[in-house]
């Protein structure tokens, strides 16, 4: 029976990934099938490349993540990414060392974006760094990784948790883990606000009326006639790096949530990390731990899972 492990995509919060492999070393369940998305790929390649998960503990726990982070970022940001791909290389093989992902030890995939048309690409042969490098490019963070001719960048564009890899790969009992935080799917209607101007102004009939209308200092005259921001009601203010991060996880919810309707593991874990940021990678010790405690509230079930495939009977699949 092959057992497959899907470790999905989530910045800091991927950390719970090594929690998850603790609790399953701790039971003696094997793991035979990898398949990661970003931050899930970097940890699931990790142990695929024959590290255990006190080896990757340790790493997360004792690592100077603000020292990492000096030395990635670059002085001078590139146009198509702030971060510089050979750095993010010398990081990553600092880390695995350089192995072919079809020489590992255990069996390894993971998924990028083809930034151009956006299609799902899966790495499973040739460099494991170049194709972990390529699943965790999230875009305007880090340069497209060019690969025969692709422009890749994170997998969670597409399939934040790979189950469906998984199955094509023929994987018998797959246990999926998301990290990424729910995002309630609400709809509300707002009023747009004061009229900018007075005038009661109809749309541009053509090109020329545009043109007339746009540099005969029309936009000059909006300012004046906007009301000042209320002191009592200060603008609400986010960072960039906050706004990628919130962008990001209400994207990427909404692709997870249809992508495993479509294709839903044997065993979805969910450890409880929303209240973990994106960066909080200086918390590994606490994520972690939150990682293993999901996991092994799941424990008896997968028990039960494995119970069944071993008598032959069928597996049902879980709902997300």
């Amino acid at each position: 029976m092959k057992i497959a492990l899907v470790l999905g995509s989530g910045a800091a919060r991927g950390l719970a990934h090594i929690g998850v492999l603790k609790a399953l070393e701790k039971e003696g369940i094997p793991v035979d099938l990898i398949v990661g998305c970003s931050m899930g790929a970097m940890v699931g390649g990790a142990y695929a490349a024959g590290l255990n998960s006190q080896q990757i503990e340790e790493i997360a726990c004792e690592t100077n993540w603000k020292r990492v982070v000096q030395l990635l970022f670059p002085k001078r940001f590139s146009r198509s990414g702030l971060l510089d791909g050979q750095r993010v290389e010398e990081f990553l093989l600092s880390l695995l060392g350089e192995e072919a992902i079809e020489n590992l030890p255990r069996k390894f995939a993971c998924v990028a974006t083809d930034i151009r048309d956006g299609e799902e690409i899966i790495l499973n042969s040739g460099s494991l760094v170049n194709a972990i490098r390529a699943s965790i490019s999230f875009p305007f963070l880090f340069q497209p990784v060019k690969l025969n001719g692709n422009y890749l960048v994170d997998g969670g564009v597409v399939n934040p948790v790979p189950v469906s890899v998984a199955r094509e790969m023929k994987a018998d009992l797959i246990i999926a883990v998301n990290v990424t935080p729910s995002v309630k799917h609400r709809a509300r209607t707002i009023n747009s606000g004061q009229l900018l101007t007075q005038q009661k102004l109809v749309a541009a009939s053509s090109a020329s009326s545009f043109l007339q209308r746009l540099f005969g200092n029309f936009m000059d005259r909006l300012p004046s006639t906007n009301p000042l921001p209320s002191k009592k009601q200060p603008d609400f203010k986010m960072s960039i790096q906050q706004q990628m991060a919130h962008v990001a996880m209400t994207m990427e919810n909404m692709i997870l949530t249809l992508r495993l309707q479509e294709t839903p593991p044997d065993l979805l874990i969910t450890p409880a990390v929303s209240s973990y940021q994106f960066f909080d990678f200086y918390k590994a010790h606490e994520i972690i731990s939150v990682g293993r405690q999901a996991m092994e509230a799941e424990m008896k079930q997968l028990e039960k899972l494995l119970k069944m495939a071993e008598n032959g009977g069928m597996i049902g699949s879980a709902t997300p």
